[in-house]
């Protein structure tokens, strides 16, 4: 039995577990449906908000589900009023509606959208939240609107008992070489901002710039790869972002343990809830904090709902950020509101070439695609991260699957998969479909570079991404990349010139794409190819933007070493 059999049998085997977890659960009311066979019709639902909900915070949450009889939802919009929210997020799994039907969509009948309110001037007062499905053979449904009252945002009122002002205390010198650095990150798991900052506090280690000390809320394989360092790391755990006494706790407790440590600087990586005690702690030391800012997320999405008190200390510490630097502008503006543009700085981050090209000179693309059980002439299509509906591999699954046939050669590589839900899902949905015997899940590996090798064409359908790091290092091996138009992908990607671009959120334009790159001839990939991969040379430099961040740290931390003048009014 070859890998991809063996894989594929274990997801069956927890596809049939998760099933029988789903029937022993009790099916919702459903209250939108129209008479008449449940399969004849489409149909569809919003769930959320629910009718004449009166929404009091800046997201406006929209989720349901929307099902056609013959053929798979391809698009959802949304709209409050006539306000339009955007595209949602579509083939969300609904067991519950799969429950009811042996319509082979129903279980991916779902959609979910949050809507920065802001964005369309908050309209006071009552509207109503309307939702229209498309899907792919072109039939339109428009789900029953829902009634709902815009209310002020009451995450914003202040309360008696805020946080003051932290004091500031002057920290005492130290007589290493290079700066005492307290590094505050979220997780030491796999991931792009994990591997950033893996990748950056090397670079920095060689300079000899910092001295680095790690603080995580969650531990990780890479704790190790740190200590192997001779990095010291400390790992904490999430705050109660719900408890404002829990929270302010946890930093007196930081403040404590870092007492003495001499820290001339917070780098904070990542905007999430995790790392708010890192940069409350800094200005609790009285020392600067400078952001690493990955997330394309409005705060309210990356914070959830935190008790108001928290909040509005955390955004008191982070628009006193001595520099946020962000590596799209569309993630940069998304924040310039409360970090202030005169302090937010785009440097689109460096990738280490050195691993890449050395495993490139000896790479076997033949032997590899053997091992996997991959034929030789196939065109291997690669889409690389963790299962989840940002990512869209579902979608992702479905557009090709409209185009395989037209390409018999093709053979779409999931390298993501593990046994939770959003994974199992997609296994039996690839497993359904009319192409499976062309579709590959491959579970969570840290060896992805041989998978860049052995692809001929990497996608990124991902409906929320700021600068995919699987997209630097596909470009970095001249894979071609073909990836939605969000964020930071168009300021990286220039469409038929260093990849392709499509619409987010539009299986229908997914597909297209797909069948557009596909369509292309061999000297047209390679030209793409080599065009990413010198755009990589010169934009995305490791020891250049290391070369930076040094600075920024070094001119942060003498700017708050040096002495304030007092200003004499009168």
């Amino acid at each position: 039995m070859n890998p991809a059999q063996r894989r594929l049998n274990g997801l069956r085997w927890r596809m049939a577990a998760m099933r029988r977890l789903w029937s022993a659960g009790a099916v919702p009311e459903m209250t939108f449906l129209p008479a008449g066979p449940f399969d004849a019709v489409p149909r569809g639902k919003i769930d959320v908000p629910g009718a004449r909900a009166r929404v009091k915070e800046e997201i406006l949450h929209v989720h349901g589900w929307a099902m056609f009889p013959a053929a798979p939802t391809t698009r959802v919009e949304a709209w409050l009023g006539d306000e339009p929210l955007g595209r949602a997020r579509i083939g969300v799994q609904r067991p519950d509606i799969g429950e009811l039907t042996d319509n082979p969509y129903a279980r991916i009948s779902g959609f979910e959208l949050s809507a920065d309110l802001a964005e369309i001037g908050r309209p006071l007062g009552s509207s109503e939240v309307r939702v229209k499905a498309v899907s792919a053979g072109g039939e339109s449904l428009e789900l029953p609107p829902v009634p709902v009252t815009i209310a002020e945002d009451e995450s914003k009122l202040r309360d008696e008992t805020d946080l003051p002002p932290p004091p500031m205390r002057t920290p005492r010198p130290t007589g290493g070489s290079g700066r005492q650095v307290l590094v505050y990150t979220h997780q030491l798991n796999l991931g792009g901002a994990q591997l950033y900052l893996m990748d950056l506090l090397r670079q920095l280690l060689a300079l000899g710039t910092v001295q680095p000390t790690v603080v995580s809320a969650l531990d990780g394989r890479l704790r190790t790869e740190l200590e192997e360092l001779g990095v010291p790391v400390h790992i904490s755990s999430p705050s109660a972002m719900d408890d404002f006494s829990s929270h302010l706790g946890r930093v007196e407790e930081l403040r404590a343990w870092a007492q003495g440590r001499d820290f001339e600087l917070v780098l904070v990586n990542t905007a999430t809830g995790f790392v708010l005690p890192g940069a409350e702690l800094a200005a609790e030391l009285g020392i600067p904090a400078v952001w690493a800012i990955h997330e394309s997320f409005p705060l309210a999405t990356l914070w959830g709902n935190p008790d108001p008190r928290i909040r509005e200390y955390a955004e008191g510490v982070l628009s006193g950020a001595a520099l946020a630097i962000f590596e799209a502008d569309a993630t940069r503006r998304m924040f310039e509101g409360v970090i202030g543009s005169e302090r937010s700085l785009v440097l689109p981050y460096g990738l280490d070439l050195g691993p890449i090209d050395e495993e490139r000179k000896s790479f076997d693309k033949a032997a590899a695609r053997r091992e996997e059980g991959i034929p030789e002439d196939a065109e291997v299509v690669l889409c690389v991260g963790t299962i989840e509906p940002r990512k869209a591999q579902l979608p992702l699954a479905h557009a090709f699957d409209m185009i395989a046939r037209r390409h018999p050669a093709a053979h779409l590589v999931f390298v993501g998969a593990n046994d939770k839900p959003d994974s199992l899902l997609l296994a039996e949905r690839v497993e359904d479909s009319g192409s499976a015997a062309q579709i590959e899940l491959v579970d969570v590996t840290p060896d992805v570079q041989r998978w860049y090798g052995m692809a001929d064409l990497l996608v990124c359908a991902s409906d929320i991404e700021s600068l995919p790091r699987t997209v630097l290092e596909a470009m970095a091996w001249e894979t071609p990349v073909l990836a939605t138009d969000v964020f930071g992908l168009p300021e990286l990607i220039d469409d038929g010139e260093t990849g392709w671009l499509c619409e987010p959120r539009d299986t229908l334009a997914l597909a297209d794409a797909l069948d557009r790159a596909l369509n292309s001839t061999r000297e047209e990939r390679e030209n793409l190819g080599r065009a990413a991969r010198a755009l990589v040379e010169e934009r995305h430099s490791l020891p250049e933007y290391a070369n930076q961040i040094a600075r920024i740290i070094d001119e942060a931390a003498s700017a708050a070493s040096r002495p304030q003048r007092r200003t004499t009014v009168g």
